[in-house]
């Protein structure tokens, strides 16, 4: 799928960063990649690190979107049903392969899915991104979303919840919503005059709850995928 020019300008403007030009950071930022044009669901996720490979200089492949590399977090992905099982079997076996970046894009794609950051600032540092960061960001974050025009947000853990919704949401006492089937969409803030539907979910890889996530992506599918 062509990345859609209006798209490619904005992911320009991420790329024309003055805090990492300041920095000299080495590592590239890392932008959106799946289903770039009103997918059922965007994943926002916080902020991209070293480990994924497309961030390197060096790195051969022709993409630079969410997690290239991270194998763990497709193996997540394929277990909640939003991946091709094939492709992590595959990697699993012969190891992160150039390809298998077009081969999950087509895959994400076929389930309706596009993944992006609150921060496309790929660091060293694992830690999460400051307010004053993602403050600076979030107008380029909204024009993005704004592009991609998604029927739902799934924020995946407590700081891109808070950014999206600007609510403080304890993910826990949400969590307990599946179980009694109340759990529903919560209002997105303003996006340049669009309201989204947004549904929280943990962060499934790291100091996250991966069996929580997978809980309530499982309960997303029967949901809300259409």
């Amino acid at each position: 799928m062509k990345i859609p020019q209006k798209l490619l300008k904005i992911y320009k403007e991420f790329d024309n960063c003055d805090r990492c030009k300041k920095e000299n950071n080495p590592l590239l930022h890392i932008l959106g990649g799946g289903r770039f044009q009103n997918p059922q669901f965007l994943f926002l996720f916080i902020n991209p690190t070293h480990l994924n490979i497309s961030s390197h200089r060096d790195y051969k492949g022709k993409r630079r979107y969410p997690f290239i590399g991270v194998r763990y977090f497709y193996r997540f992905l394929s277990e909640a049903g939003f991946l091709d099982n094939k492709i992590i079997n595959d990697i699993y076996t012969k190891g992160w392969q150039i390809e298998d970046e077009n081969r999950i894009e087509q895959s994400l794609i076929n389930n309706n899915v596009y993944i992006t950051n609150l921060v496309k600032c790929t660091k060293y540092n694992p830690e999460s991104p400051s307010k004053d960061i993602i403050k600076q960001d979030f107008p380029l974050l909204q024009k993005e979303i704004n592009m991609v025009l998604p029927k739902y947000i799934i924020a995946f853990g407590k700081l891109p919840l808070k950014i999206i919704t600007d609510k403080d949401i304890c993910l826990k006492d949400y969590f307990k919503k599946i179980k009694d089937n109340s759990y529903k969409p919560i209002k997105s803030v303003d996006i340049l005059g669009k309201i989204y539907k947004v549904l929280p979910c943990y962060f499934p890889v790291g100091r996250g709850n991966r069996q929580g996530a997978l809980e309530i992506l499982s309960y997303i599918r029967k949901r809300y995928v259409n």
